[in-house]
């Protein structure tokens, strides 16, 4: 675990759809969508496509989206739960 109790419990208090949000899509999705775009470009558009044109392409942006999103977000519900049996609510 990498969350001491009492920071589970400010995130636990901000809520899950925060804790979705921004530790599983934005910190745990965005550099996992990053990564799998550039190697991406590596497997499928290297010498079809520049660097620029493949990064400026609706299509990387369609995938880089959906991948952060989905990642992210299974990523954030499995911590969730990690969190909440590890350091269960306590009753005050």
């Amino acid at each position: 675990m990498n969350l001491s109790r009492e920071a589970w419990e400010v995130k636990r208090k901000n809520g899950f759809a925060r804790f979705l949000l921004i530790d599983g899509i934005l910190f745990t999705g965005g550099p996992f969508a990053v990564i799998l775009q550039v190697v991406g470009y590596f497997l499928f558009a290297w010498g079809e496509k520049t660097f620029g044109q493949y990064f400026t392409d609706g299509q990387t942006w369609l995938t880089f989206m959906l991948h952060g999103t989905l990642f992210g977000g299974i990523m954030g519900f499995i911590k969730w739960r990690r969190y909440q049996r590890a350091y269960p609510a306590t009753e005050t």
